[in-house]
């Protein structure tokens, strides 16, 4: 018979793509878990998971169930919390996830929680988007803050405003000539870029503009985070360039938009399709969607 502990095994195998990581994460010896899937294919009377040479390979009838199973387990696990919490309180700890080209959105974000919400906590994170999702994926956030595309159909995605890249200056130097430059005119000085560690993201669309008009810069440092490089315009003769969200709060910084990076960034609010949402990880929502939509 199908139990709350049979599905919550054979979702968390599916979900860590074998026993062995599915025991370490659930914090237990790998006979249980071979006894579920067992258990389950003996109820069912059809095969869920098989392995072929070292692929782990899920069935299409144990893609319907982990489909279902992780449906009715976000239920279940939200059960208690709706039936305690009273309407008119919202309180308790909510884990998210913010993009390391998102920080600015967090630090507006998380004052406006505090005040509203003074009885919720706030767990963050920064990573890269394919980091964060994998997270959301895993259920160790409930919601994070990233940049699409994004793989994936159980995800749910809320677009939020999009966000051009602009050319920040360093006080060090003169400040940009217009409030719009050439991609040319940007390279004459030592820039710095945010990356991700595996490439991608931003650092792929500028480098694909760089490529197309013959350009090769002196770059000079490259981090994820947006955050070190407006910091580090303070002491280096250099320019960064990153989301316009990231430049709020930092008007003293001359800046200038590129027009060969005028296709706009798409942030976007991701979480997992069919999973209760604890109450306070929806307000967080709202209020991101009130800021950025």
């Amino acid at each position: 018979m199908i139990n709350f502990q049979k599905l919550q095994y054979f979702c968390t195998m599916v979900e860590e793509g074998g026993i062995h990581k599915a025991a370490r994460r659930l914090g237990l010896s790998q006979p249980p878990l071979s006894m579920a899937l067992k258990e389950l294919e003996n109820d069912l009377g059809c095969r869920l998971i098989f392995r072929q040479g070292k692929n782990w390979i899920v069935t299409e009838a144990g893609t319907r169930l982990y489909e279902e199973g992780r449906a009715i387990l976000a239920k279940m696990r939200g059960l208690a919390n709706r039936i305690v919490q009273r309407d008119d309180e919202i309180e308790g700890n909510v884990r998210v996830g913010f993009s390391t080209s998102c920080v600015a959105m967090f630090q507006r974000l998380l004052p406006k929680v505090a005040r509203e919400f003074p009885h919720v906590s706030c767990q963050a994170r920064f990573s890269d988007s394919e980091r964060l999702a994998g997270l959301v994926r895993q259920r160790m956030i409930e919601l994070a803050v990233l940049y699409l595309p994004l793989d994936g159909k159980e995800f749910n995605i809320t677009p939020l405003q999009p966000q051009r890249l602009e050319a920040v200056f360093s006080p060090l130097l003169p400040p940009p000539p217009a409030s719009e430059m050439h991609l040319a005119e940007v390279c004459q000085w030592p820039l710095m870029i945010p990356r991700r560690w595996n490439g991608g993201g931003i650092y792929s669309i500028l480098s694909r503009a760089l490529q197309l008009h013959g350009l090769e810069p002196r770059i000079i440092c490259f981090s994820q985070n947006s955050y070190v490089l407006l910091e580090l315009l303070e002491r280096l003769p250099a320019v960064a360039i990153i989301p316009q969200c990231e430049t709020e709060g930092k008007r003293r910084l001359a800046q200038s938009y590129i027009y060969e990076l005028a296709d706009p960034l798409m942030p976007a609010i991701v979480t997992l399709r069919d999973i209760w949402l604890s109450r306070p990880a929806r307000k967080m929502t709202e209020l991101l969607a009130e800021d950025y939509a």
